[in-house]
Formats: C-alpha cells, structure tokens, sequence
C-alpha cells in the first residue's frame, strides 16, 4: 500500500464503531498497491464507519496491536 511505513511485520486493516470503539478486522495488506477485502453481510456501515491499519507482528495476538498508521472515515 503507498505511503505507509515498512514494519517487520504485516498491515490489518480493522473497521471501528467510533460510538462504542468496538472493531473488527476485515483483513490484510499484501504487498500489491490493491486490496480486495470483502465484508460480511451483515456489517452495518454506518455503525462501523472507521477504517483502520494497523502494523501487526507476527505473535498470535488477534487483537488491534495499538500502532494505527492509518485512520479515515467512510464516506457514501
């Protein structure tokens, strides 16, 4: 992805309910400038309206690690 900083280990991208800060992830970056993340059907977009990457090490800790490079909001 352009623009972020190189990490040891890989980019998660999470969606974020900025009312409740409940997130999920919806997966990973790979090394391509694209990425196809689908979304489960009953995500509710407008609950879940912050997109998040994170840089991740390789730990087996599912959860957000707290190092966010980027942040933004969707729009539609």
């Amino acid at each position: 992805m352009a623009n972020l900083p190189r990490v040891p280990g890989y980019y998660e991208v999470w969606l974020i309910n900025p009312t409740t800060m409940q997130m999920f992830s919806v997966g990973t970056l790979g090394d391509g400038p694209d990425a196809l993340l689908p979304l489960p059907s009953n995500v509710d977009l407008r609950s879940y309206s912050v997109v998040d990457v994170s840089a991740e090490q390789y730990d087996n800790k599912p959860a957000h690690s707290g190092d966010s490079l980027l942040r933004g909001t969707l729009t539609g």
